[in-house]
């Protein structure tokens, strides 16, 4: 499904990325962890092509990436969804508006598009997007204005954005990191549902082990731009998780 070849990247001056390779199969969902400035957005900007690295390959679905094709780029991009950890929706307009914009992700350009861009989305579009709604367990605000809900409300409104774009991947950064503990474990529940019931691969960025643990069978970390654990969750010992964040302080009672 995804392949990274010696990926590279340094912003201003400093390496972010050193070397990385990672594959990452069909139906995986991958835990990506480590400390702050480690390069794990950084990677998964690699992966959607938000960030172009400067060196190394990305091959998804068998094809090499260009990123000097900007259509390569687009096609690429229309299998690929995001979830952010500020959720990145329009808060003036409501939950439903929110989710058919997902539909944009997914279209090539001519009349459907520019369309769509206006607000002139199809009853078929519309249909699907409150099947989402259902689906991730908000389709009774469906018509609320987004500044009106809460932080679990506005990213289960980001979720079923993302899924409206129909993605073969599933990027998510931090998706829980402002949200209380119980919503954040509905939120994990929900992507490991996604994972499980519709076959798509996620590459979700943690930084509470608990959760990792608990919804994922694999971890990839990171520590100073360079993959240094990669292997079955229950493998990641407390040594390892004192290497990586060389002081395992808050992240101790997690891996006890």
């Amino acid at each position: 499904m995804l392949k990274m070849e010696s990926i590279h990247k340094r912003f201003n001056g400093a390496e972010v990325l050193k070397n990385v390779d990672l594959k990452v199969k069909k139906g995986e969902a991958v835990a990506l962890i480590g400390p702050s400035g480690s390069g794990k957005t950084t990677l998964i900007r690699v992966i959607n092509g938000f960030v172009l690295p400067d060196n190394g390959r990305v091959v998804v679905r068998g094809k090499e990436i260009d990123y000097r094709k900007k259509d390569e780029l687009r096609q690429m991009r229309k299998r690929i969804g995001m979830i952010y950890q500020l959720f990145n929706l329009v808060d003036r307009t409501s939950a439903i508006d929110n989710v058919v914009s997902g539909a944009l992700g997914r279209m090539d350009r001519g009349f459907e598009l520019i369309s769509s861009t206006i607000g002139l989305f199809s009853t078929e579009v519309r249909e699907r997007a409150m099947e989402l709604l259902n689906f991730v367990g908000i389709e009774d605000k469906a018509f609320e204005r987004v500044d009106r809900l809460s932080g679990g409300q506005k990213q289960r409104v980001a979720i079923a954005r993302a899924l409206m774009q129909e993605p073969e991947i599933l990027l998510a950064d931090e998706p829980i990191a402002n949200l209380d503990p119980r919503t954040s474990q509905k939120i994990m529940e929900l992507l490991t549902k996604i994972n499980r019931e519709r076959g798509i691969t996620i590459i979700t960025v943690l930084h509470h082990l608990e959760s990792v643990r608990d919804h994922f069978h694999r971890v990839v970390a990171l520590k100073d731009g360079e993959i240094c654990f990669d292997g079955r969750t229950d493998c990641l010992t407390r040594e390892h998780i004192s290497s990586i964040y060389e002081f395992a302080g808050e992240y101790e009672c997690a891996a006890a």
